[in-house]
């Protein structure tokens, strides 16, 4: 039971798509508390956020006077150019549906949105992504439970 409970917490905080998919059919299949589950979501994607944005401060700073620095600085401009803000603060949900959320708010930390505004952006759009594993879980399974009849 010990391996079980590190692979859905490592699941949850990498959230890699088959391997979340894979930690919620084993909750299902062990009948794990969901409150519990969803808590660990919760932790697990208020960090990766946080992380990925520190993260991309640290860079940043650490890199704010070479060549690299001015190159993401000056691309971070043409994408907020290029989509505007409005644009940007949709790119953020999406983002945080098809992809991980510490690497969402690493490339956000260029942005000139707020922590906050980032934060609930990616947060919104990790927890769709959420709903959709969970949705995809439930019906996959009711599905196989349908054909062993």
């Amino acid at each position: 039971m010990k391996n079980t409970w590190l692979f859905i917490i490592l699941a949850l905080f990498v959230q890699e798509p088959t391997t979340t998919d894979a930690a919620i059919f084993q909750v299902r299949q062990l009948h794990i508390n969901l409150f519990l589950i969803n808590f660990i979501w919760f932790v697990a994607t208020v960090f990766d956020i946080w992380f990925g944005y520190k993260i991309g401060q640290w860079v940043q700073r650490r890199f704010q006077n070479t060549k690299f620095g001015g190159w993401s600085f000056k691309w971070a401009g043409r994408v907020e150019s290029f989509i505007g803000r409005k644009g940007e603060k949709f790119a953020l949900i999406l983002l945080g549906i098809i992809n991980f959320p510490y690497v969402n708010s690493f490339l956000a930390s260029w942005s000139k949105i707020s922590f906050k505004n980032i934060f609930t952006l990616i947060f919104i759009g990790d927890a769709i992504y959420w709903s959709i594993a969970w949705g995809i879980n439930i019906c996959n399974q009711q599905h196989f439970s349908l054909l062993s009849i």
